[in-house]
């Protein structure tokens, strides 16, 4: 390494110093946010994304993974990426001004690509283009899509209530609640029960196995894209789980120690979902 940096020409080694000194200045800028702001919003119990931790080290991973094909694909400094880099930072001037955490996050996600892009040209920013883009799944979604959670919670517990009543349960649905006819049990699929939380999850964790495990992006766009029937699929196994606890067991079993620890157990087969799907989808996939 120290061979290779005493080749390199006075300009090359400059690009590299202001690079560096970019990058550390974009630490310093974006402090607050690492800091303050983006674990205030990770420990948040209304937006719950505990997965958000392992996001910066997975991209931190990629980066890492792919330095040669990176390093490969400098080319000359472009204009046209400076100009990001300042669209970049004007969207993070907003976002800190306004502690708006979501646009901090675009504006941090977007420098990863667009500083390379200015010292290195385009090709480099392609390279970084999915570990920088997979930041993004450290915003807070939950809250700002609250209105979705009915309409999932609706799905949910339509289809659980056709799959009941498939199966001969006396179930009646009045909205959002699933309850018997006798009135022996009800149970009410509340916001955080919709799935949306489980569904950010398994769309992170599917664009990550789904840029290893495929090696074409339409198919890795199609996984991503199938992850949210998935995670639909695994919310109405859950529910229908509840409901089934909850007829032959008791409603506070069902809707108290069931309900808090059978999330685990669905989510786990929403991975084997996502990870037969894949397989199905690399076959003739050249390894």
């Amino acid at each position: 390494m120290v061979g290779l940096i005493t080749k390199l020409s006075k300009w090359d080694k400059t690009r590299i110093v202001l690079l560096a000194l970019s990058f550390a200045l974009m630490l310093v800028s974006f402090r607050e946010l690492l800091l303050v702001h983006a674990p205030a919003v990770f420990n948040d119990p209304l937006e719950d994304m505990s997965f958000a931790w392992y996001v910066p080290l997975f991209s931190a991973y990629v980066i890492w993974r792919e330095r040669a094909k990176i390093i490969a694909s400098a080319r000359e400094p472009s204009v046209v990426g400076a100009l990001a880099v300042l669209c970049a930072l004007f969207c993070g001037f907003l976002g800190m001004r306004g502690v708006q955490v979501r646009l901090e996050i675009l504006s941090f996600a977007s420098l990863v690509a667009f500083i390379p892009w200015a010292f290195y040209g385009p090709r480099m920013a392609a390279r970084l283009f999915f570990p920088a883009a997979f930041l993004l799944f450290c915003m807070p979604f939950a809250s700002f899509l609250d209105v979705v959670t009915v309409h999932l919670r609706l799905i949910a517990t339509s289809v659980a209530t056709v799959i009941l009543h498939g199966a001969g349960a006396d179930i009646v649905r009045t909205g959002t609640m699933i309850s018997s006819s006798d009135g022996s049990f009800a149970i009410d699929v509340a916001s955080p029960c919709s799935g949306l939380r489980s569904l950010f999850a398994l769309l992170a964790l599917s664009a990550g196995y789904s840029y290893f495990a495929l090696s074409s992006w339409p198919r890795r766009a199609l996984l991503f894209v199938l992850s949210v029937p998935i995670a639909i699929l695994g919310n109405v196994v859950r529910i229908l789980s509840i409901c089934a606890v909850g007829s032959f067991a008791s409603t506070t079993f069902a809707t108290g120690f069931y309900h808090d620890y059978s999330g685990y157990v669905i989510f786990a087969v929403s991975i084997l979902l996502m990870l037969l799907t894949a397989n199905l989808l690399g076959r003739g996939e050249k390894k």
